[in-house]
């Protein structure tokens, strides 16, 4: 037999799956920015403080990190055709 609650269905709101989709990436698209903030205000302090040292291998994959999100969204129409 099958256990159910009756109290949850009656307070939670029933959703459609795109309601629901737009409500979690608003939610991690804020999540995201408070994130991105700490971590600007952590390297702020360090270089404030003469401590913050960043690798060359970080350097190397933040370059390629942003050179294959650059290639990735590129608009087709603007390239000289491809034969």
């Amino acid at each position: 037999m099958k256990r159910t609650n009756p109290g949850r269905d009656a307070v939670r709101p029933i959703l459609s799956s795109e309601a629901y989709s737009s409500v979690h990436l608003a939610a991690l698209a804020s999540r995201k920015a408070k994130l991105r903030a700490q971590k600007v205000q952590r390297i702020k302090k360090q270089i404030e403080e003469g401590t913050y040292d960043v690798s060359a291998a970080d350097i190397i994959r933040g370059i390629a990190r942003s050179e294959i999100s650059w290639l990735l969204n590129l608009d087709y129409a603007h390239l000289p055709e491809m034969r």
